[in-house]
């Protein structure tokens, strides 16, 4: 399903012409910038300074109404930007804004440890700083560009999860999933009623897969103490669930219904002391992969990745650790334990961290599992990270294009290594005591800005408080392309009543799109 950009044509909101607007506060260094389009100007020149600085900070020309810094700005700093014209020394806009310091807690042990410059996969990295409480990017050298206000959520701590095609982040914290802007300002939020923990994923369908947590009291399992076998106790399962924008659930799964009570973990029952709930299934991630029609999920207490049918909500399979299941779906296990994250690659196998917590030797590695043609799973690629890597909780795998990039979970260390396993890029985070920081997840994405587009009319007179044009039977635009997360346009032609005249869809092309629309048939007198 294609994510399409809106374009208002002839009727355009003075508000949000500006990126960024006028004495707008940042917490990132890498801005894209956009400003309305100058009637007699093909080409634009823009100048950055620091606030009360004659000299400029940078100066870039482009030949659209739009530019993309990639030259990182400085924190807790001033700036002025005019937009110019690129053949004299006319300038027209003049706006300010400024980036915020980063914030107290924020550490300053971030070490890159080894780069490969030429192997290196180019964009940003999107992590979580999880044992301090919030998200940030940086680029390949280690340099803070984004961090997300922890202090505009609820609960003061926010784990991103993904930067979307629309430019937005998804995040959770305490019992509650997010939609965030990169302003850290929250355009989604999980209704009170759902328990959130480790995920929440936006679909295609702009819909939310969130997981739930599920209590039921049924009787201990075998394992537990004595005390514990005369009433029920409380088992923590999970619910996946899908809902719409407003909260509404679309669908929804329970370990309750479809995984017997007599497939458990004994080392969870052993441990089981009467405090808190017997911690059943402990599942971390969920993906719905359009493809296939199903669902994939982690159950990390199981040892076990199972594939639901979405239409029927039947099980396809359960892989993973046979000595806690009833019927085993295969008889090839992988060896895998406690692990976390599961993902599809391009080529439809599945990628997940193995944290190997109660194997001999526990080793932490990344697997890719494919099914052959009597559909049995092997392995097909893993890397194993060296013991002072070992990491018994979190964790993550994200396949780039050859690439793999590995959070090592607890160990605050993120790698990068090519398909023969070799060291591409290694960053080491200390928190400012010296203690590892925990990282959940990661992302590599190329910028902050994967919406990053601007479009400009032909044959435009006026200025942007009150543009015209000739109506010459055809309304002829150019829509200059620069985001990587964007599948295709919306247009729509609306009168001064905001009454839409007309719409229709434009295809992606690569850089500059021109397009022209007929309105000879139409009347813009009102």
């Amino acid at each position: 399903m294609f994510k399409y950009i809106f374009i208002l044509l002839l009727s355009v909101l003075v508000a949000d012409t500006f990126v960024p607007q006028n004495n707008q506060n940042l917490n990132y260094t890498q801005v894209f910038f956009r400003w309305p389009q100058v009637s007699g100007i093909d080409d634009y020149q823009i100048k950055i300074f620091i606030s009360g600085e004659n000299e400029n900070f940078f100066a870039g020309y482009s030949q659209s109404n739009s530019f993309l810094l990639e030259e990182l700005l400085s924190w807790d700093a001033n700036y002025l930007w005019e937009i110019c014209s690129a053949d004299s020394d006319d300038c027209f806009y003049e706006n300010y804004f400024t980036v915020n310091p980063l914030p107290e807690h924020h550490t300053d042990q971030i070490n890159i440890l080894y780069i490969d410059e030429a192997n290196y996969y180019e964009g940003i990295n999107i992590l979580d700083f999880e044992s301090l409480g919030y998200s940030l990017a940086l680029d390949r050298n280690g340099n803070e560009i984004w961090f997300a206000d922890k202090y505009n959520f609820d609960d003061s701590k926010i784990m991103s999860v993904e930067l979307l095609d629309n430019g937005n982040f998804t995040g959770f914290s305490n019992g509650k999933g997010y939609e965030f802007t990169v302003d850290s300002d929250i355009v989604f939020e999980t209704p009170q009623e759902f328990d959130i923990h480790h995920q929440i994923l936006k679909s295609s369908n702009d819909t939310y897969f969130i997981i739930d947590a599920e209590i039921e009291y049924h009787p201990c399992p075998d394992g537990c103490d004595s005390e514990f076998s005369l009433f029920p106790i409380p088992w923590q399962g999970d619910r996946f669930i899908e809902i719409d924008s407003l909260g509404e659930i679309i669908w929804e799964w329970n370990t309750f219904d479809h995984i017997s009570l007599s497939e458990y973990n004994p080392y969870y029952a052993e441990a089981y002391n009467g405090t808190i709930e017997f911690d059943w299934t402990h599942s971390n991630s969920v993906l719905y992969d359009e493809i296939s029609d199903a669902v994939y999920v982690s159950i990390r207490n199981l040892s076990r990745v199972v594939s639901i049918d979405y239409l029927t909500g039947q099980i396809n399979w359960n892989l993973g650790e046979s000595d806690f299941m009833t019927n085993p779906s295969f008889e090839n296990e992988i060896g895998f334990s406690q692990q976390h994250s599961v993902q599809l690659t391009g080529d439809g196998n599945l990628i997940f961290f193995d944290n190997g917590r109660f194997q001999d030797p526990e080793l932490s590695r990344c697997v890719e599992i494919a099914f052959d043609e009597n559909q049995e799973p092997f392995l097909v690629w893993e890397h194993v990270l060296p013991d002072s890597m070992f990491t018994g909780s979190r964790g993550e795998c994200d396949r780039l294009e050859n690439n793999t990039l590995i959070s090592a979970g607890r160990t605050g260390n993120v790698i990068e290594v090519d398909n023969n396993n070799e060291l591409v890029w290694h960053l080491r985070l200390l928190d400012n005591h010296g203690n590892n920081i925990s990282v959940y997840r990661t992302q590599r994405a190329p910028n902050l800005f994967p919406n990053f587009f601007s479009f400009e009319l032909e044959d435009i007179q006026g200025d942007y408080t009150d543009y015209s044009i000739a109506n010459t039977g055809h309304l002829n635009f150019s829509i200059y392309n620069s985001g990587w997360g964007i599948n295709g346009y919306y247009y729509k032609l609306s009168n001064r009543n905001q009454d839409i005249i007309l719409d229709g869809m434009i295809e992606y092309q690569e850089n500059i799109t021109e397009y022209s629309v007929d309105i000879s048939e139409y009347s813009f007198s009102s």
